[in-house]
């Protein structure tokens, strides 16, 4: 049986998103890929799968075209009364071996909406009497929502991924693990690459590799030695080819000419931490060239980066291709990601 489904990612990684959920399903039909959200249709159980690129994924229930000037509890109303959606394929989602409880929440145009409490009320009883499950009024097993978006869409989900990395996890500056595994796989990292992140920070992007991808070797380095010292207490006594070290990365001599095929990383972007006496210009020039003569010919080089005015014009003074470039978010921030070729 073919379900729908809706997963979140990144915004800005629109064509990529897609790349990767074919290469990742096969068996998909994508019905609606918007600014942040996908909409598919497979004949294959998502929640059994390894599906690191999306930020979270649910069932859809049902969904309908909306006007997204209305009143949202009015938008509901309009989608319950002209019956768009039918419990039934939610209940093979729920584990009936235990009690089982739910809420109902809403999300208006990206933000938490309150909800109608009759239209709510219809609606838990429905959930209740098709599903077996009880509300709940504080903690809770299942997450049902109402999800109107900016595009003239209002969708009624159920939430199938409970496992993702919240931000109280993460290190400050650390990226998001669906980020460093999307950066990872714009590199197209093969079995028998030579892989490096000169400025791994916290182990996001070299954490990404070892975990989903295979390769020959893999270097990470960063400044910052309590970092470093960090990351080697987590590998320790590993068998992964994993080498960490504390490095520069404007001076890489301990790499011979040609000889990395895959740079994935995130340069400080002196943004937060602006008022060191670096200049950036400058920094990012080393850098870049570092980079260039120690990929091998046609090696590939993905950077993530939100100082892109400095950036840019090191990028200038080098003699790399821009492949591809995309606008993303991060943490609010407008940021680049720049796949380079040596050529």
């Amino acid at each position: 049986m073919k379900r729908v489904y809706m997963s979140t990612y990144i915004s800005g990684f629109h064509s990529v998103i897609e790349q990767i959920l074919k290469q990742k399903i096969g068996d998909v039909q994508i019905i609606n890929n918007m600014d942040g959200a996908i909409i598919y249709k497979s004949n294959i159980n998502i929640q059994n799968l390894h599906l690191p690129f999306f930020n979270n994924s649910f069932l859809v229930i049902g969904y309908d075209s909306c006007n997204p000037k209305l009143d949202f509890n009015k938008s509901i109303q309009n989608f319950i009364f002209n019956n768009k959606f039918s419990l039934d394929n939610a209940t093979d989602y729920i584990n009936f071996k235990k009690d089982k409880t739910f809420k109902i929440l809403g999300i208006d145009k990206n933000q938490p909406s309150s909800l109608d409490y009759k239209l709510v009320e219809n609606i838990e009883k429905k959930i209740h009497q098709s599903c077996r499950l009880s509300v709940a009024f504080r903690k809770h097993d299942l997450d049902f929502l109402f999800v109107r978006r900016t595009e003239g869409i209002i969708l009624f989900l159920l939430k199938i991924t409970y496992s993702r990395t919240t931000e109280k996890f993460l290190n400050q500056g650390e990226l998001r693990p669906e980020l460093a595994y999307i950066l990872s796989w714009l590199g197209d990292i093969q079995n028998p690459d030579v892989v490096m992140d000169p400025f791994c920070g916290h182990g996001a992007i070299p954490k990404a590799i070892v975990k989903n991808f295979h390769y020959n070797m893999l270097f990470a380095s960063d400044l910052d030695k309590s970092m470093i010292d960090k990351l080697k207490l987590e590998y320790k006594n590993n068998k992964k080819n994993f080498y960490i070290k504390q490095r520069d990365a404007t001076d890489l001599s301990y790499f011979e000419n040609n000889f990395i095929d895959k740079i994935i990383t995130d340069p400080p972007w002196n943004i937060f931490n602006s008022k060191d006496n670096i200049n950036y210009k400058i920094f990012y020039e080393k850098v870049l060239k570092e980079f260039y003569r120690i990929l091998k010919p046609n090696g590939t080089c993905i950077v993530l980066m939100g100082n892109v005015k400095d950036f840019e014009y090191a990028l200038h003074k080098v003699k790399f291709m821009l492949k591809e470039r995309f606008n993303i978010l991060v943490n609010g921030k407008k940021a680049n990601v720049y796949k380079l070729i040596k050529t």
